[in-house]
């Protein structure tokens, strides 16, 4: 569900590609976009980190032959919150894909290339959630996506009187950190070890079944897991021999969120706002139980499930922090400062 914050991006005309204080010559851009990921990754670390989600987008519109080498200066106005768990990257991805000219293509396309900057650009290991209702959300209204990779339902309203509303919880949220990327390379541990287990494979950690991912190990050191198995298909985590992953809980969430998801449409639907909490809490749980829970986000949802009229909260994105997602009646938040809506 997409805020009424927003990122937009504009293209002035220039001889160079430039972004903040980074500047690129056509010439640059086209050696950029034929080098490896990692080696792009070296060379964008001398320019602040929010310009590598601009450049990283140019570069995979670029490889894939959606545009001609960009020229231009690239402004950016916001009033979207940065590093707060509600896609301000995937706002500046999106935005930055149209200004360059990817407007032409349909909305899911762009939201995939914009993963693909992000995941393998910028090395954040991201889903595709953000940029798809970035890409075709519309505010007030619940975008159903299944990312298998990545397709749409209709959109579903809200009930009336309901809103949802996010409520910051002071620590700030990033899907490239360690935690993120623990539980995501778990996740696809925990597939492997069951493909293993049973037989046959599936293209989504989601498509499990749930009774076999309850026999996976609670946790399971990296260096164990690779001698035993080699690695996972995923493309965007490395299991580190060093770590200890929380296999069982990472893989039992995608299984059970996808449930959860389903249901929570049906509520929705039903107008049963406390079934739609329960569901919430659930999730919320999930994501302590994988390591993606915060304190501060503890802290939130209690105060925020304390209240009366409040029907759920739950931790929003990739969870550490960030914001935290509360359905309540209508305005009865309206006191909170900094809600976002």
């Amino acid at each position: 569900m997409p805020t009424r914050q927003g990122t937009e991006v504009t293209l002035c005309p220039d001889r160079s590609f430039v972004v903040g204080p980074a500047a690129f010559s056509p010439g640059e851009l086209e050696r950029l976009a034929a080098l490896d990921d990692s080696a792009v990754r070296r060379e964008l670390s001398q320019h602040p980190r929010w310009t590598h989600y601009v450049v990283g987008v140019a570069l995979v519109l670029l490889r894939h032959g959606v545009i001609d080498v960009p020229r231009g200066r690239i402004g950016i106005t916001s009033d979207l919150p940065a590093s707060v768990g509600v896609a301000s990257s995937a706002a500046l991805e999106v935005a930055t894909a149209r200004a360059l000219g990817a407007g032409r293509i349909d909305p899911l396309s762009v939201a995939a290339l914009c993963q693909e900057a992000e995941n393998h650009v910028v090395g954040a290991p991201c889903g595709i959630m953000d940029q798809v209702t970035v890409a075709l959300g519309t505010p007030g209204t619940v975008l159903p996506i299944l990312c298998r990779p990545a397709s749409v339902g209709d959109m579903v309203a809200l009930p009336a009187g309901l809103e949802v509303v996010g409520w910051p919880t002071g620590a700030a949220h990033d899907v490239s950190g360690a935690p993120y990327g623990r539980a995501r390379a778990a996740a696809f541990m925990g597939k492997r070890m069951v493909e293993g287990a049973v037989g046959p494979t599936w293209p989504w950690v989601s498509q499990l079944p749930r009774d076999a991912a309850e026999e996976l190990p609670e946790t399971l050191d990296g260096e164990a897991f690779v001698a035993e198995w080699g690695g996972t298909d995923d493309d965007v985590t490395r299991v580190q021999p060093g770590e200890t992953y929380p296999v069982r809980a990472a893989t039992l969430f995608g299984i059970d969120e996808h449930v959860r998801s389903v249901a929570a449409l049906e509520t929705l639907a039903d107008a049963e706002p406390d079934l739609l909490g329960q569901l919430m809490a659930a999730s919320q749980r999930g994501y302590d139980a994988m390591g993606l829970g915060h304190p501060a986000a503890t802290a939130v949802v209690e105060e925020a499930l304390a209240r009366p009229g409040v029907f759920g909260a739950r931790s929003s994105g990739g969870g550490c922090g960030g914001t935290v997602v509360v359905v309540s009646e209508r305005g009865v938040l309206d006191d909170i400062d900094g809600l976002i809506r």
